[in-house]
């Protein structure tokens, strides 16, 4: 397996999450009460005389009194039970290959088992573990959860799946397929090409994808066919050794 394929295969995909600003609503203006306009008073003739009686005044008719109506009868709200998801089934096991110590990523986001007699080459952010026969490989990808928008709590399966697509999407042919579960996240299965001298053939492995304090890891576990039966060996051993620093 040629390192500049796995190179090409674990460009970042940055995963933008645009903030949507809320628009300030000016305050509506307050009606206008009407204005009051002085009436002049009206003079009184000194002609007539004083001691006149007064107009009879007309006495005012009792308001009609309205008539109760029935208050109409609301319905009564039927409670909406949310449907959990399914479970995932459980990623099918294998015995771990061994493993020969550990790799502990400079900027302390991860450790991850480094399988017996594989060859280790730190990338720029990452880390490449290779087999000596070059047929299968595997690396790990820290991601803040915060690209994901999720500030807290626990990442649900959908989301971690979300973030393996994105993460490795450009990859050459690129497809994910079945998702099972893992202890603390999903393993999915992926397929895609590997292109070398213009000859293609094809590759795929899994992604475990599992959330560690507050960032998501990735380990992209690539094997050509000649390495495909040892893929769930290592996917079981680097599942158990994967951790945040």
């Amino acid at each position: 397996m040629k390192r500049k394929w796995l190179i090409g295969w674990f460009a970042l995909a940055m995963v933008l999450f645009t903030a949507v600003s809320s628009i300030a609503q000016s305050p509506s203006p307050s009606p206008t009460g009407a204005i009051g306009v002085p009436v002049a008073p009206i003079p009184v003739d000194p002609s007539l005389p004083t001691n006149r009686p007064p107009l009879p005044t007309a006495s005012p008719s009792p308001s009609p009194t309205a008539s109760p109506t029935a208050s109409p009868t609301t319905p009564p709200l039927i409670p909406v039970t949310p449907t959990a998801p399914a479970p995932l089934p459980a990623a099918p096991t294998a015995p771990p290959l061994p493993v020969s110590g550990d790799y502990q990523d400079p900027n302390n986001r991860f450790i991850v088992g480094i399988l017996q007699g594989y060859k280790v080459s730190p990338l720029a952010g990452t880390v490449l573990i290779e087999a000596p026969d070059g047929n299968l490989a595997y690396s790990v990808l820290a991601q803040p959860q915060t690209q994901l928008g999720i500030t807290g709590g626990v990442v649900p399966n959908e989301a971690l799946v979300t973030a393996a697509q994105n993460a490795f999407r450009q990859g050459e042919g690129f497809q994910t397929g079945e998702v099972r579960s893992i202890p603390g996240g999903v393993q999915i299965d992926w397929t895609g090409n590997l292109t070398i001298g213009g000859n293609t053939q094809p590759v795929g492995g899994v992604i475990l994808a599992r959330q560690a304090n507050n960032s998501i890891l990735l380990v992209l576990v690539a094997a050509t066919n000649a390495g495909g039966d040892r893929v769930l060996g290592a996917a079981s051993a680097i599942s158990n050794s994967l951790r945040a620093s």
